[in-house]
């Protein structure tokens, strides 16, 4: 479970960082395979570094992800199904 859930910018520079992506700053629109270039080796590590935020995204889901955006809504959504009730 995250500690807390990310803003998109900090979620974006650490998806930058776990996926050694040299490009200026993510944006919610950046295509996945199309604009930054991932392989499935890099998509395999993608959910490996959502995960190590704290949530945990199955491959089939992972499947659809077309953009950045798709990755981080899908880490909120699941982020917040994951937090206890206040």
């Amino acid at each position: 479970m995250p500690a807390s859930i990310l803003d998109f910018d900090t979620f974006a520079h650490r998806l930058r960082q776990g996926l050694r992506i040299n490009s200026g700053p993510l944006s919610k629109n950046a295509r996945l395979v199309e604009d930054l270039r991932l392989d499935s080796f890099d998509l395999t590590e993608l959910l490996v570094v959502v995960e190590e935020l704290g949530v945990r995204v199955p491959e089939e889901t992972a499947e659809s992800f077309e953009t950045v955006g798709d990755v981080y809504i899908e880490y909120v959504r699941r982020a917040e199904a994951s937090e206890p009730d206040a």
